[in-house]
């Protein structure tokens, strides 16, 4: 199986996992250094209620269309 960068070269599965682990560091050191920019899920602890469909909305509106 080959996966092809946006430039076409072929990418080796080494190469692929090197990439993958510098962007996923890169990831995770910029939400340990803004964590005022997580996006929080609302949570129900399973069996004890459901969200109402205008919390849905108002989760998803700006995660999907933007604030």
């Amino acid at each position: 199986m080959d996966f092809r960068l946006p430039d076409d070269r072929y990418e080796s599965w080494d190469e692929m996992r090197r990439r993958l682990v510098a962007e996923t560091e890169l990831y995770l050191s910029e939400a340990l250094r803004h964590p005022e920019l997580a996006v929080r899920i609302p949570m129900i602890p399973a069996d004890t209620g459901r969200f109402p469909p205008s919390l849905t909305r108002a989760f998803w509106e700006p995660i999907l269309f933007g604030d």
